[in-house]
């Protein structure tokens, strides 16, 4: 499997969208538009949206929610969800996939984390239950099923590298009001982070939404 680090992963999504014919983008949970921002450097228009922006790179990225989009959707050719369908509401992840393709030429590119593959998910799901999460997309994409085309084009690993425990707690634990933790958790997460020397991956899964087959 191709294990891609940070800068890399951004390439490898680039190459699928014009392997697509991606023109027009519209990045759903776009973080800061790292990826709308090299997308527009490299010959395809992309715009972005969060809930938060925090130090946003790019003036194509703005903040709004997925169940108000401000922008008009027939615009764009490929809306693109990386790792951020699963924090969509489960109740609303098949609404919203249906009204971004209510035309022929739109498709819809989702990135998730493969559920219980890469050593950086089995680390997590020690102490988060973030499986529920993205099962949810699963099942979303199962109940879409028979009304659209839905194809996995690309499986790659993630690279994930932090430089000490501390690093790990506050990037991957800490932030989340979820996590679960306790002396004989954190030592057992501990032991595991200084198996792997904190050099993880996620393996990725990569699916196309289109209409008719």
């Amino acid at each position: 499997m191709e294990i891609t680090n940070k800068k890399e992963e951004t390439i490898l999504i680039k190459n699928i969208l014009k392997k697509v014919k991606s023109k027009y983008v519209l990045d759903i949970g776009c973080g800061n538009g790292e990826l709308v921002k090299y997308l527009n450097k490299h010959g395809i228009k992309a715009f972005g949206f969060d809930i938060k922006i925090e130090k946003p790179l790019s003036n194509r990225v703005f903040i709004a929610s997925a169940k108000d989009l401000p922008v008009k959707l027939f615009k764009f050719d490929t809306f693109v969800f990386k790792q951020s369908m699963h924090h969509i509401p489960e109740n609303y992840q098949k609404e919203l996939i249906e009204k971004l393709l209510e035309k022929d030429y739109q498709k819809v590119i989702i990135i998730e984390a493969t559920i219980g593959e890469g050593t950086y998910e089995k680390i997590k799901s020690i102490v988060f239950p973030e499986r529920e999460m993205r099962l949810s997309v699963l099942e979303t994409l199962y109940s879409l099923k028979r009304k659209f085309h839905i194809e996995k084009i690309k499986t790659y690993g993630k690279e994930k590298t932090f430089n000490n425990f501390e690093h790990f707690f506050q990037e991957t634990i800490a932030e989340n009001e979820r996590t679960v933790w306790n002396k004989s958790i954190e030592k057992m997460v501990h032991s595991i982070f200084e198996f792997y020397k904190g050099k993880f991956y996620q393996q990725m899964d990569v699916y196309l939404i289109e209409r008719g087959f």
